[in-house]
């Protein structure tokens, strides 16, 4: 494989960081891209927001460090901002950049640390988790630049019952706080409440066309910390100003919650991407830019387009597991024969697997409901990870799928072990959907939603949120450590997932890795269904990299492509494989065509 470097940015890159003693010519080239990217979009070079999709490894984070440095340097009267998911990593790049800047310049703030949040505001740099954007709202709005570890994750997203209305106008009523605005914001939620109970749908949106001075007034005036002494449930109170923060922005709908035909259950869902500045933004992804590709006014940075060369993953290998058979959503599998089921897989996988060094991640449900005695993490602190215990005489350190820790704790894992899909509410692709795509929810837009199971870009952002979610979780492992050549770590990735078409999709994702399947008694692996996975798969295990046209798929499928069409244009998936579908035209000989791109 062709790798593309520049070779004298490189030099003075290793002239002037002294990490770069650790890092390969690759993951130099790679941090000097993202680098790059800052000061192109803070001179307005390139507008954001851009995206930088390269996996775990390949030196992003490095490179934005570098990239704050030169802005330090370059912009001495502007402010910059990095976001994080974890309070671990906010820990890590203030350490990182005090090195390079005095901590009168480089701030830092989340809620388990010694500052004082006002001060660290007044810094040039700061750097913070991105739950800070959800309760500090007008905060960030002086900064002139913004470095996003996954934006995806950076919504700040309300979800209410119908009682915390009620909770929050009696507070309101009772202590003299715009009594009215909030009389108001009960009324709209009750409104809401009776319509979503007549109407035969899953979801309804408010209208946004109407007069919400009183939302805005919440939203953008109240200030409650001013009201601290009287207030028990401060995360009630912050979800309450996002939902009418959200509201002025069309983007507030009403969901019926639990599907059971006997109970109903709604929840208010608000979301907004509460970074001031998209135009200055530049977002840092691990997972190819899947999420950003679907949603939003996102751009590929012209560097990595023009001048990044992916990675190899040749010493990867992907492994589809067969699972023992379970019924029902994870939170009931605490019966004693489901955890007897669960408790049997996980110790006949770590007998089976040759791997000693192993990364496990799993629903936190599953860990704590069926495994605690297990593995003996019975009163586990949860603020605590990884969990480290010792089976088998092989070294494990577990988490859960919807914990983001620092991945060099794991470098060292020679094996990841990603145990069933990580099941998010179908409200929470609806939120990220439209606020990414910075697009008002409607009652017309919701009709994807109301057809039963999501469809359209609901859909594709649900499956790229699985897909998301297990490359976050194998980029753990020693697949992290990339090589001079490009050539990710050795290392095995086991996957158990309820559909085999999402495997497939998520092979795509790791071009040239080997696969290989693992099954479980009398339980062989599932067999993709869909045609779309079949097509990836196709295109996956061509040994040629040259032009396919679409009747030589067609005829190995046994199936037409035509009413596919549509799907196949411009396909993520598609894409990752290295081929790109250009639609046939009129006339002998302008077949539909899977172009190979390389």
């Amino acid at each position: 494989m062709e790798v593309r470097l520049f070779t004298d940015a490189m030099k003075r890159r290793r002239s002037v960081f002294k990490e770069c003693e650790y890092l390969s010519d690759w993951q130099v080239h790679s941090a000097h891209l993202t680098a790059g990217a800052i000061n192109f979009v803070t001179g307005g070079s390139e507008q954001g927001p851009v995206y930088l999709p390269m996996p775990t490894g390949s030196g992003k984070t490095t490179g934005a460090i570098w990239g704050i440095v030169e802005f330090v340097e370059k912009y001495p009267d502007k402010k910059i901002c990095f976001l994080t998911p974890s309070q671990d990593s906010v820990d890590q790049v203030y350490s990182q950049l005090v090195n390079y800047l005095s901590q009168d310049v480089v701030g830092y703030y989340h809620s388990n640390g010694s500052t004082n949040k006002y001060i660290e505001l007044e810094k040039q740099v700061l750097v913070i988790t991105h739950s800070f954007v959800e309760y500090n709202y007008g905060k960030l709005d002086d900064r002139d630049c913004f470095i996003v570890d996954e934006a995806i994750y950076a919504t700040g997203e309300a979800q209410l019952k119908l009682e915390h209305f009620g909770k929050i106008r009696s507070w309101a009523t009772s202590n003299g706080v715009m009594a009215s605005d909030f009389e108001q914001l009960y009324d709209l939620a009750v409104d809401l409440d009776r319509k979503l109970r007549a109407n035969n749908t899953n979801y309804i949106a408010v209208p946004n066309d109407l007069d919400f001075d009183w939302a805005k007034r919440i939203a953008y005036e109240l200030k409650f910390e001013d009201h601290s002494q009287t207030i028990e449930d401060n995360k009630l109170f912050s979800a309450a100003q996002k939902f009418c923060e959200a509201l002025t922005q069309g983007l507030v709908f009403l969901s019926r919650g639990n599907k059971a035909k006997d109970k109903y259950d709604p929840v208010f869902s608000a979301a907004v991407l509460g970074i001031p500045r998209l135009d200055k933004t530049v977002i840092l992804s691990a997972t190819g830019g899947m999420v950003y590709d679907i949603a939003g006014p996102f751009q590929i940075y012209s560097g990595v387009r023009d001048h990044w060369s992916r990675p190899s993953y040749e010493k990867l290998k992907l492994v589809q597991l067969a699972g023992p058979e379970m019924t029902g959503y994870y939170n009931n599998w605490g019966t004693s024969k489901n955890k007897e089921r669960v408790v049997g897989y996980i110790d006949w996988l770590l007998r089976e697997i040759p791997e000693k060094e192993i990364y496990l991640t799993m629903p936190k449900k599953v860990l704590f409901g069926c495994l605690q005695e297990y593995l003996g993490i019975s009163g586990h602190d949860d603020n605590t990870y990884p969990i480290s215990v010792s089976k088998h005489g092989k070294a494990i350190k577990i988490s859960h799928h919807a914990r983001s820790i620092g991945s060099n704790e794991f470098k060292d894992c020679d094996a990841v072990i990603y145990l069933w899909d990580n099941y998010l509410p179908q409200s929470t692709s609806i939120q990220r959907f439209h606020t990414l795509e910075n697009e008002a929810i409607t009652d017309e837009a919701l009709e994807d939603a109301n057809s039963g199971q999501l469809i359209g870009d609901y859909k594709r952002i649900k499956e790229a949120q699985f897909i998301d979610n297990m490359m976050q979780q194998i980029g753990r492992g020693r697949v992290r450590v990339i090589d001079e050549s490009a050539a990710v770590g050795r290392m095995t990735a086991y996957v158990l997932t309820d559909r085999a078409d999402r495997f497939v999709k998520l092979s795509a994702q790791y071009r040239g890795c080997h696969l290989d399947q693992l099954s479980y008694e009398d339980n062989a692996v599932k067999k993709p269904i869909g045609q779309l996975a079949q097509v990836i798969m196709f295109l996956r295990d061509y040994e040629k990299e040259e032009d396919i046209l679409v009747p030589t798929v067609e005829e190995a499928l046994g199936f037409k492509l035509r009413r596919h069409s549509a799907i196949l244009t411009d396909n993520w998936d598609v894409l990752q494989t290295g081929y790109q579908y250009v639609p046939g035209g009129r006339g002998r000989g302008k077949s539909a065509t899977f172009k190979w791109n390389g």
